[in-house]
């Protein structure tokens, strides 16, 4: 979830927040683990081999434990369960499969599917499995260095399946470094690490991901074998992908190259969020209800995308003075939603209600909610304070980001959005840079790249709002903004339905070294009460090296 570069800057830079996050979410992960176990032991006979029919690999073990338990025996349906659970290196099957197809006198022996089964145990760093492996390996060196090389297949195969889907990338880059004393690998000085990472076209690098722990098993001290083989599988790999070149390394020496001569140019610093300062936010709320934006703060008349007031012609000051301010909701009867059921709040002039669960906005027809999807009917889709909220405690910094490209406010406890959550949450055509919170409910991406003028940022926004526009048709869009000062900027924030809930963005454009510059922050539709201001004070007030 969380990858070594990260782990280390928090440690590092002392980033409590971020610790707490990170904790929080791996005490989450151990509590469901648990849960999961709990049910699997608890589970009847009938429920687990529905799960395994169903490709439930974690099921599999406490199936068979339980045939075996309760007499029922093993037919070869189960073994052919078992078999497959194994191949997908499921730790738990493969410690049973060691077992079962090393009975002697068993109708299951079968001393390969035996190696297999220590040698998945051997990649969770089991050092029984290791030493069964390494007392048999005089006798059946032949067998067990082809077992570890299916292994090393499964392992590639798997990562090049989850990895290589969608995105784009220009080459791949394989580390063989021999383990350390603190690794905690059984027999640790004839072990080496297995790390992989990609480079994008943009230059930029994926996180390294550990998939293989090797062991110098024979004669092969030079590793020319294990070499040989992750060559010729990446080298398929590559073709089957795209990836245009490739490199292979042993303790930092390079042993091999693939494709293109010459590499994707990388960064000279590497992406980080860097803290400058504290910053403070002066966020208040009111109770006057919500105010529109496009109205002249002179003489009440309607505003431009530039701020100009079409009545008395005057220009509303766009500069950010670093006051938020929030409007409370109002006191209204309650009703129920009819997306997720929860009490929503009427207006005092019975016109339209609000559900602070879910983020929907309902025009009112009599006693009836109508034209209420995803929170999309707000004339202005800045939402009110709900009522009984209270402002959350989020301490805000001054941070460096986009390579030191750009300054900007932001929670403190951000940081690099995880390679792993990258693919999760941007499948395809992800930005270059993403920063999220721990938990990834707010989240600030950029990407810098094509041809853009500072001249022609308006223009640029207007193509952008409209093909926005066209490919979310159901989204609300709230008021363009023409942003002035520190630089051209232009603004628009709209709401799209989620998986499961409405989701806030808000996009802006500008000129960056004569680049486009296209950034965007988003958080759930319902909490956009609060962040809506706060993303745009952040937009106005970044600062450009």
């Amino acid at each position: 979830m969380f990858n070594k570069k990260q782990i280390d800057d928090v440690i590092k830079n002392e980033r409590k927040d971020v610790a707490a996050g990170m904790f929080e979410q791996l005490e989450k992960l151990a509590d469901a683990q648990e849960r999961k176990e709990e049910f699997y032991e608890s589970a009847s006979l009938e429920t687990l081999r529905n799960l395994v029919e169903n490709g439930d690999d974690d099921a599999c073990s406490y199936y068979i434990n339980k045939c075996i338990s309760e007499g029922q025996g093993l037919d070869w349906d189960d073994i052919e369960y078992l078999d497959s659970a194994i191949k997908n290196l499921n730790y738990s099957a493969s410690l049973i499969g060691a077992y079962i197809y090393g009975l002697k006198n068993s109708r299951f022996k079968d001393v390969e599917k035996e190696f297999f089964s220590y040698a998945v145990c051997e990649q969770y760093t089991d050092s029984d499995a290791h030493k069964e492996l390494d007392k048999a390996y005089k006798k059946n060196s032949s067998l067990i260095d082809a077992v570890d090389r299916a292994i090393l297949s499964v392992c590639l195969d798997r990562w090049a399946a989850s990895t290589l889907r969608g995105e784009k990338y220009f080459s791949f880059t394989v580390q063989l470094n021999k383990a350390d004393k603190s690794s905690e690998l059984p027999d640790w000085k004839s072990a080496y690490v297995l790390e992989i990472y990609l480079t994008h076209e943009n230059g930029r690098e994926t996180d390294p991901e550990e998939l293989y722990i090797a062991y110098v098993r024979g004669k092969d001290k030079e590793l020319n074998t294990l070499c040989g083989n992750i060559a010729e599988m990446l080298s398929v790999i590559a073709q089957k992908t795209g990836l245009s070149a490739g490199d292979i390394y042993v303790d930092g020496k390079k042993r091999f190259h693939y494709g293109a001569s010459v590499t994707a140019k990388k960064s000279n610093t590497e992406d980080a969020v860097k803290i400058v300062s504290d910053a403070k936010l002066n966020v208040s709320v009111s109770d006057e209800g919500r105010l529109k934006s496009n109205i002249c703060s002179y003489c009440g008349g309607a505003t431009d995308f530039g701020g100009v007031c079409s009545v008395c012609g005057k220009k509303q000051k766009d500069q950010d003075d670093g006051n938020i301010v929030i409007r409370q909701g109002k006191n209204t009867e309650a009703l129920k939603c009819t997306q997720c059921g929860s009490p929503v709040k009427l207006d005092e002039n019975a016109k339209t209600a609000y559900c602070s669960a879910c983020g929907t906005t309902f025009a009112v027809n009599g006693s009836a909610l109508t034209d209420g999807v995803f929170g999309l009917n707000y004339e202005n889709i800045r939402a009110d304070m709900p009522e009984g909220a209270q402002l959350p405690q989020v301490e805000f910094v001054r941070a460096s980001i986009v390579e030191g490209a750009i300054t900007a406010v932001m929670p403190r406890n951000f940081i690099v959005m995880p390679d792993e959550m990258r693919k999760m949450k941007y499948p395809v055509n992800a930005p270059k840079y993403i920063y999220t919170t721990p938990d990834s409910t707010v989240n600030l991406n950029f990407t810098i790249k094509g041809d853009l003028q500072e001249k022609d940022v308006f223009d640029f926004g207007r193509y952008m709002l409209t093909a926005l526009k066209n490919i979310y048709p159901t989204a609300k869009f709230g008021e363009a903004k023409l942003i002035g000062k520190p630089r051209k900027v232009f603004f628009i924030d709209f709401i799209t339905a989620g998986m499961d809930q409405s989701i806030y963005n808000a996009m802006f454009f500008f000129s960056y070294d004569g680049k486009q510059g296209v950034g965007s922050w988003n958080c759930l539709g319902k909490d956009r009460w609060f962040w809506a201001p706060v993303f745009e004070h952040a937009v106005r007030t970044m600062e450009f090296k």
